[in-house]
């Protein structure tokens, strides 16, 4: 099933309120660890700490900061395990796509200690090497299309529409793998 990760209105949700923020957020999941999140107006997470699990993100609308670093629409994050995270704010709200790679558990404190590098790319015009653009362990850019040995999950650039497949479409995808 083709999603239009644009679309949110149309997903189910749930309010959710992530650990040390202000206000709850909306998660609407897509199977397995991949969601859609509704940061409102004036979200804030002042609290310190990290997550056990890396987290892979794409910001579809809006601004996110995390740790000092802003994320425009298009772009991809990678914040490893045991990044710390601090200042994390979506000042007038903002929709992103995320997934962890383990069991998302908050763990306040300054401990920084990743277990890999972090990362910020503009999907829509990074240049994509042949064979693809790896983002993450589970993650790889691609603009050609490859045949896959199993089903992952496949996010269109910059069309933003979420489906699993095996087949990869033609044009520039994130192709994520799952755990």
């Amino acid at each position: 099933m083709l999603i239009d990760l644009l679309d949110d209105a149309r997903l189910p949700g749930h309010a959710f309120l992530i650990p040390g923020a202000n206000l709850p957020v909306r998660l609407a999941g897509l199977g397995g660890p991949a969601t859609l999140v509704r940061f409102p107006p004036g979200w804030t997470r002042h609290e310190r700490g990290h997550y056990l699990a890396g987290e892979e993100f794409v910001l579809l609308a809006g601004e996110l900061r995390v740790s000092g670093i802003t994320y425009l629409p298009g772009q991809h994050g990678w914040l490893p395990a045991g990044t710390l995270r601090h200042s994390c704010a979506a000042p007038g709200g903002a929709l992103a796509f995320t997934s962890f790679d383990g069991q998302p558990t908050w763990v306040r404190g300054e401990r920084d200690v990743p277990d890999g590098p972090l990362g910020r790319t503009p999907l829509e015009s990074v240049v994509i090497p042949g064979g693809g653009l790896p983002l993450t362990p589970r993650s790889v850019l691609l603009d050609t299309p490859i045949p896959l040995d199993r089903p992952a999950e496949v996010i269109t650039v910059p069309t933003w529409t979420w489906e699993r497949s095996a087949l990869i479409p033609e044009g520039r995808v994130l192709v994520r793998w799952p755990p």
